[in-house]
């Protein structure tokens, strides 16, 4: 039951196998979760929440990270299937404002991040560090390489330590940011 998914991992095993909170792992059927009632308020428990990652990178009314995209509204614009696909399989389809871009410094300093300003003078990247968006200002001059890379900034398998519930309760948090 302990929160952070490294420890818990590493106990887990030795619980017996019917004992084991059941979690979605790498492949579930996003139909059970879509058919399962979630519960916003829980939903948004877990987008906050310690246990959780959203919040780092993704902001609802001024709370959050600025490395994804803003949700206040999320719900207006997809639908609950839409909204898990993208949670789920996040590298499927980027919004071009969100592609991550990897930048190399003269001096082989690499940072990933979204490129939240390109000019003639600096590229400015928001990146995560820890539990926190920094942005990084790099002079134009000291810019080597600057590439647009073809997967999402945000890691595939978020979803995988969830229970059906858990999953539910998010995407029913989700769709109620209208």
């Amino acid at each position: 039951t302990h929160p952070n998914s490294n420890v818990r991992d590493l106990f887990e095993r030795f619980v017996p196998e019917e004992k084991r909170i059941q979690r979605l792992g790498e492949l579930f059927d996003p139909h059970s979760v879509l058919a399962m009632a979630g519960d916003p308020e829980q939903g948004r428990q877990l987008f906050f929440g310690s246990a959780s990652q959203c919040r780092n990178c993704h902001r609802v009314k001024q709370e959050g990270g600025i490395v994804g995209p803003e949700l206040t509204e999320i719900g207006r614009k997809y639908k609950p299937e839409e909204l898990l696909e993208a949670v789920a399989e996040p590298s499927r389809r980027i919004d071009p404002k969100y592609i991550a871009y990897s930048l190399q410094t003269t001096d082989g300093k690499v940072y990933s991040g979204i490129l939240a300003e390109k000019s003639e003078s600096q590229v400015v990247l928001n990146v995560l560090q820890g539990n926190e968006t920094k942005q990084v200002r790099v002079p134009i001059s000291e810019v080597e390489e600057l590439v647009p890379q073809a997967k999402s900034i945000m890691p595939d398998q978020m979803m995988r330590d969830l229970t059906t519930q858990q999953a539910a309760d998010l995407i029913a948090y989700l769709v109620s940011l209208k």
